[in-house]
């Protein structure tokens, strides 16, 4: 099958900061992830982070890779690919990782106050169009074949007439959940953002959560509406990523 690229575009025309989360080790992938960062995995005809940087290419005003397992290889791939759009890179030390909430905070220091930002996890491939012109936050919805996604998120949406009003941590992470935050994220207001997550850094010593220290209180703040996800793959583990490759003709990539 062919995969449904379905670049994102504006209709006011805004460009973004693109703020890609890359930095985590890809424990549960190994040995794939032994010599190269998750980021870099073979999907297809192409790398894991192409997908992502193809979808937001046409509104990006920056984009911005938190890297870390894998850095150096991951910066010489994407700075050589992608020399037009001059990607941005903060890093950390893999001994240093404490999650994506840190990783976010490194990242924003390279983003424009000036525009708005989009974060989103290197391990999505989103074939959906993605509307960017509204603050939104990507909450799942149960997916057809040939779709995966992990149905057991850490925090759950509360949505109210199409607005997130919410999120709560997910109490049984063994139970098939849908309608949990997906982790993409649309903010039109970065520098609200950064304060908050640059607050909840200092106040967790440097390790905020994602979810509920930046992302929840920035809801608290900015009319943020659901933005419903079904047409993705998530590959966090060996047997999605399987999945994913046979869905993509790539049954013998990696091999």
């Amino acid at each position: 099958m062919t995969f449904k690229k379905a670049p994102s575009f504006s209709v006011r025309g805004e460009k973004f900061n693109v703020v890609i989360l890359a930095a985590g080790a890809g424990t549960r992938l190994r040995p794939e992830t032994d010599h190269i960062p998750k980021a870099l995995i073979p999907l297809g005809n192409m790398r894991a982070i192409d997908y992502t940087i193809q979808k937001f290419q046409y509104i990006s005003d920056r984009i911005i890779i938190a890297a870390g397992h894998g850095a150096d290889i991951l910066e010489n791939y994407a700075r050589g690919k992608y020399s037009k759009l001059n990607p941005l890179f903060s890093r950390e030390k893999v001994s240093e990782l404490a999650g994506p909430g840190k990783s976010l905070v490194l990242a924003l220091d390279y983003a424009s106050s000036r525009s708005p930002t989009i974060i989103t996890f290197c391990d999505y491939l989103i074939e959906e169009y993605v509307s960017v012109d509204h603050d939104a936050l990507g909450v799942s919805q149960k997916p057809n074949p040939p779709y995966i996604v992990d149905h057991h998120p850490k925090g759950l949406a509360v949505v109210d007439e199409g607005v997130v009003t919410g999120l709560l941590p997910n109490k049984d992470l063994k139970r098939e959940t849908y309608g949990g935050f997906m982790g993409l994220s649309i903010c039109h207001n970065t520098t609200l953002l950064k304060a908050i997550a640059y607050t909840k850094a200092y106040e967790t010593d440097g390790k905020p959560d994602y979810t509920f220290d930046i992302m929840k209180n920035y809801i608290s703040k900015v009319k943020t509406l659901a933005l419903p996800l079904s047409q993705m793959f998530e590959f966090g583990t060996p047997d999605m990523l399987k999945k994913v490759r046979d869905y993509l003709g790539d049954k013998n990539a990696g091999h």
